[in-house]
């Protein structure tokens, strides 16, 4: 057999995790959904659309690790990144740079549950031709659809209020066009049992 088809090696492609991202594709009004192994995973890998010398804006107050990641690993590939009061469309647009390819949103942020104009500030960064990214953990799709506010991408922690049964450590990324493609690497590898889990409480 030269073909083995679609599902050919696991950690690539499964049929149940991609049962999984479709779920979370149709809640969030997106094109593509993908599971990741943990919250953080789905945030770091989507962050590596980003090159060397991209500048980011992030709401000040924006959730401790990915506060982290940012100023502890991306700093290191080249990535800046500026920590702005995103509740003023002002600050936001005071913080953009030549070089700003991206706004990190969190709306209410966590922990200091600061609301950010969605709508306003995508329509902003896209005039600009700026990526924008939601954190959409703390709302989930069934109280806010970033995606349907004009943002590119939201992510969540599955692991917190998208799950609800505290039995599965996840993530996820969904895209409103094809920004994002397909990685095989990159902790993108919830298991098949976890996926199962995780459609089974949404059903």
């Amino acid at each position: 057999m030269d073909h083995f088809g679609k599902y050919d090696y696991s950690r690539s492609a499964n049929p149940t995790r991609e049962a999984l991202e479709d779920t979370i594709a149709q809640l969030e009004n997106g094109t593509r959904g993908f599971a990741f192994a943990s919250g953080m995973a789905a945030i770091s890998s989507t962050l590596l659309l980003f090159s060397p010398g991209d500048h980011l804006i992030v709401c000040e107050d924006v959730y401790g690790g990915t506060f982290r990641v940012l100023t502890s690993l991306f700093s290191r590939l080249g990535i800046e990144t500026t920590f702005v009061d995103t509740t003023s469309l002002s600050n936001i647009e005071a913080g953009i740079r030549d070089n700003t390819r991206g706004l990190f949103l969190e709306t209410p942020s966590n922990p200091l549950l600061k609301i950010t104009d969605l709508a306003g500030a995508a329509k902003l960064a896209r005039e600009r031709g700026i990526i924008t990214l939601v954190d959409n953990t703390f709302m989930t799709p069934y109280f806010q659809r970033p995606l349907d506010l004009g943002c590119d991408i939201v992510l969540h922690s599955g692991t917190k209020f998208l799950n609800g049964h505290s039995d599965v450590l996840c993530g996820f990324a969904v895209v409103r066009t094809r920004i994002c493609q397909s990685g095989s690497g990159l902790s993108r590898t919830p298991s098949a049992r976890s996926s199962a889990l995780r459609i089974h409480g949404w059903c």
